[in-house]
């Protein structure tokens, strides 16, 4: 078989699962703005179904083989790593029910896709029967370990991202608490226009109002907040929300200082990067940008140099 309709087979079988992949995920055009209403909630959580849920039937051919492939999995086992990875999805942002059952199905369609990869590249280049035995554990590991390394980035960059949203959103509240409006109303409001525009932030809110809603209390409601984020600047915020709202205290003043302190911190670790960064910089500095200064100026004058040494 010749290398060029090994390539064509190659790049066409990754261009196919790359497409199923992309339309069993994330399907036709949705709005993403759409919402349950508080009754609908309130029926999902008495039934016992999940809250993201989506009731809608699944179209798309990409999509209907997904959902075959994900029916016929096997419930994942209670284990230390499954809980781990449970905590991690629900970081990372994925809050529908099922997550950890499509996570694996993904893991496993990576670990195939990498390693027919690896035996096709090995072919292809005529690599001795030894290595492609290497190329291939290498190329399963990296199917295997890739969807992992994703989630935990993803689960690191959203965190940032509600930490930086945090102070923002605390200024909403004190605004919204001292027009006269209770700590519940106020979460509400507030989560609904930031997850309008699309902030991560604005959906953990969403999703603390809505656990109100279905006859939680707001205290444990925070509690839960802090456990799913697992934000350092989230904890201590829910610890004083629900000591002001127990003890009755006004909740505008510890609303504002903590906005303030949270500022204060935003501004410190910015100061911190830009005092980190001229040290980061130095490595590529002399590792790229020096040498090639070097080449450029002193060439000239070490070639006129061995020509007139050489005689010529």
């Amino acid at each position: 078989m010749s290398s060029i309709v090994i390539s064509s087979a190659f790049f066409g079988l990754i261009s196919l699962a790359g497409l199923g992949v992309y339309v069993a995920l994330y399907g036709s055009h949705r709005v993403s703005q759409e919402r349950y209403s508080e009754m609908a909630v309130e029926l999902k959580l008495s039934k016992g179904e999940g809250l993201f849920d989506g009731g809608r039937e699944s179209r798309g051919v990409g999509r209907a083989l997904f959902q075959w492939a994900l029916r016929r999995m096997p419930a994942p086992k209670a284990s230390p790593s499954m809980e781990k990875i449970t905590h991690l999805l629900v970081r990372a942002g994925f809050l529908r029910s099922g997550t950890v059952r499509t996570f694996q199905l993904i893991r496993l369609i990576a670990l195939a896709l990498m390693g027919v990869t690896g035996l096709l590249v090995s072919i292809m280049f005529g690599v001795t029967t030894g290595r492609v035995i290497l190329i291939v554990i290498g190329s399963l590991a990296a199917g295997y370990f890739a969807p992992l390394y994703y989630l935990r980035r993803r689960a690191n960059r959203r965190q940032k991202e509600i930490s930086r949203q945090l102070s923002d959103v605390l200024d909403l509240l004190v605004v919204c608490v001292e027009a006269g409006l209770g700590l519940f109303e106020a979460i509400k409001i507030v989560g609904d226009e930031t997850e309008r525009y699309g902030q991560a932030i604005g959906t953990e809110l969403a999703l603390v109002s809505v656990e109100v809603a279905a006859g939680g209390s707001l205290g444990q409601a925070l509690r839960n907040l802090a456990d799913r984020t697992a934000v350092d600047d989230v904890k201590p915020l829910a610890a004083t929300l629900i000591q002001s709202e127990q003890l009755g205290s006004q909740i505008g003043p510890a609303l504002r200082s903590s906005s303030d302190s949270l500022r204060t911190k935003r501004r410190f670790r910015a100061e911190e990067a830009a005092q980190k960064s001229t040290i980061k910089i130095l490595f590529p500095l002399v590792l790229f940008i020096l040498p090639a200064m070097l080449i450029v100026l002193l060439a000239p004058a070490m070639i006129q140099a061995v020509r007139t040494l050489s005689g010529r």
